[in-house]
């Protein structure tokens, strides 16, 4: 019907009904009708609920013995087939039902009354299909709920006043169906689908990796190199990206628990390398589009909330929802006078290119097209990275003739490329932006110009660290569809009052007329050393629940844990504590200055002022 290949495979789900139980008929006559509560028993893989007077066993047998029917995702449904079953196969079910029987003895004395065998329909990562699509106008999704029915009603309502309000009541990034796309082709869905299912019980452990079905065609061409020179891979939107290095001998594996990891002192390696020598980092996975033509800069000025950026500078702007919040952040390069580059996160680049998309107005003379795949993005940061640069290129790279947020199309090592004065770790540093038939070589060319400065490569995680210390608000974390921009501390890049009207400007208007609810802080967390807050932990003031974090991890400079954390504005004065808990305990934490660290072009500016004054008092 409509032409779209969705993501989903039909795999065999079995449970078990046993025969009628007296123990729980007697059981819901004493009290009250109230059936006993369902149990969910994560070591044996399987659910046990009431079913009437019986016991309703749902297993999830391993990957190596679960069942996906291929031939229907090949071929389709076979015609016909309506409330049919498939053929049972308890054999692929004798280790959960031991551990079944182990743990609920009554089930050893009761006859098994059916087994029901059927189909249920899966995505990659176990989670439903729920939103618009970028790939037509007007299409929704829900489909892909894997517990089926017990999602109807929240479901339901959610997309019906998303339909109906133009956004959704709150954040459910992770359902959102543009978050596949292309690369999720045949392969990595069996295998992701496989995994997932036979690891549905399985507990999640910060900065898990898995690796079925990995990599997809999204490997950069520096993917080689940077695996040979100890790239520990993290998975983003399809994309192999480079999360730590080993460079000392460590392991490359992510080992399941919830304490620092082993690799703590490779990602401070990377900071001090960054601090005080050059790096060079993958970037590849960056979400990127290009928005030219007649009326480009009319629609893209109703679209964000900043003014946009004059020809060859660059700025931060964010898109808003008509209720004033945070829908996405780009970063926008102006190229030409109706020409814009447009630089989103890589889990944000269909959410972000469907919005903007579908509100193109059919008789637009400018075009918006995805270059994600076309182009490949390197980042030179660190102390001496100006002097990398002024090796690879002819072009001036000094502050007076390539200041900050400044983009310039150039020459580097040979190759024609976009840089950018601009980097997330708030340091000095370009971004490359190239052909990305051209990474690798690039890539080769940047190690050996940085090789006399000791360059190394770093990771995202190294980047996390100096955000953080930066203050540098990351999306889907600090920002996202749960706060307006205010409370997220996004004031200086939102003008309420801005000549060209916006998506959200009324509802920003509005939301300054009144106290903000809460306000996104900046915290150390005394954890004595053996544990780092990751994001969405609970903070407690005076034994009251009182916010959560957004994110968060060890700072190098500081030697301490930190994160960002939302808390009622009372509480956001420098020097409050307040508690953030972890695995179970509260931590004391302190409200400190956002941010903790200046960027390098406030201190470059700071130092240039206080040299003016200072000829100034000697002249």
């Amino acid at each position: 019907m409509s032409g779209l290949d969705l993501p989903l495979v039909p795999i065999h789900h079995q449970y078990l009904v046993s025969a009628s139980i007296p123990f729980l008929e007697d059981w819901q006559k004493n009290n009250g009708g109230r059936q006993v509560p369902a149990l969910r028993d994560l070591r044996g893989s399987y659910y046990v609920r009431q079913e009437r007077t019986a016991l309703l066993i749902g297993p999830y047998e391993s990957q190596e013995k679960m069942k996906i029917q291929e031939d229907w995702y090949d071929n389709g449904v076979p015609k016909g087939f309506g409330k049919e079953l498939y053929e049972s196969d308890l054999d692929r079910l004798d280790k959960c039902i031991e551990h079944v029987m182990d743990l609920l003895p009554i089930i050893q004395e009761t006859d098994i009354q059916s087994v029901i065998a059927g189909p249920i329909t899966y995505s990659p990562d176990i989670l439903p299909m729920m939103g618009p699509t970028h790939l037509l106008s007007n299409y929704w999704f829900a489909s892909g709920f894997g517990y089926g029915i017990a999602h109807s009603g929240g479901a339901g309502k959610y997309l019906a006043r998303w339909m109906i309000n133009g956004e959704p009541d709150y954040d459910l990034i992770e359902t959102d169906p543009d978050r596949y796309s292309t690369w999720t082709d045949r392969k990595f869905l069996m295998e992701k689908a496989r995994e997932s299912y036979g690891m549905n019980t399985t507990p999640v452990f910060p900065k898990e990796e898995r690796w079925a079905g990995r990599p997809t065609v999204r490997v950069s061409g520096a993917y080689e190199e940077t695996k040979a020179r100890g790239a520990a891979f993290g998975f983003h939107a399809g994309w192999e990206q480079p999360h730590w290095f080993a460079t000392n001998g460590e392991r490359k594996d992510t080992p399941v628990c919830y304490t620092r990891k082993h690799y703590h002192d490779a990602v401070g390696r990377e900071v001090d390398m960054i601090m005080n020598r050059v790096g060079v980092a993958d970037l590849t996975p960056f979400g990127k589009f290009m928005l030219e033509g007649p009326g480009a800069t009319k629609f893209l000025s109703s679209m964000v909330a900043n003014t946009l950026p004059k020809l060859h500078r660059v700025n931060i702007s964010h898109m808003l929802t008509p209720n004033g919040r945070v829908y996405a952040e780009l970063t926008i390069s102006r190229l030409g006078k109706d020409k814009y580059y447009l630089v989103t996160g890589s889990g944000s680049e269909f959410h972000d290119f469907r919005w903007l998309k579908h509100h193109i107005p059919e008789d637009a003379e400018f075009t918006l097209s995805n270059v994600t795949e076309d182009m490949g993005v390197l980042g030179v940061t660190g102390k001496y990275s100006r002097e990398v640069m002024t090796k690879l290129t002819d072009s001036p790279m000094s502050h007076q003739d390539f200041p900050f947020l400044e983009c310039r199309e150039m020459e580097v090592a040979g190759y024609n490329v976009q840089a950018t004065r601009i980097s997330y770790t708030g340091e000095l540093g370009w971004e490359i932006h190239h052909d990305r038939k051209d990474t690798g070589g690039l890539y080769k060319k940047i190690l050996e110009a940085g090789a006399e400065f000791d360059i190394g490569d770093y990771g995202t995680y190294a980047t996390n660290s100096l955000r953080l210390e930066k203050g540098f608000r990351g999306w889907g974390a600090e920002m996202n569809l749960d706060k307006n921009p205010f409370e997220a501390g996004l004031g200086p890049f939102i003008k309420p009052n801005k000549k060209t009207k916006f998506i959200g400007q009324e509802a920003c208007q509005e939301i300054l007329r009144h106290d903000l609810k809460c306000n996104l802080v900046a915290l150390t967390v005394d954890t004595f050393g053996y544990l780092d807050p990751e994001g969405n932990e609970t903070v407690w003031f005076d034994n009251q629940v009182v916010g959560n974090t957004t994110s968060g991890a060890w700072s190098y400079n500081s030697n301490t844990s930190i994160c960002m954390a939302f808390v009622p504005p009372h509480l956001a004065e420098l020097g409050t504590n307040v508690y953030v808990e972890l695995l179970g305990r509260r931590y004391k934490a302190t409200v400190v200055n956002d941010p903790m660290y200046e960027t390098e072009a406030v201190r470059t500016r700071n130092a240039l002022k206080k040299e003016a004054l200072e000829a100034k008092a000697s002249g």
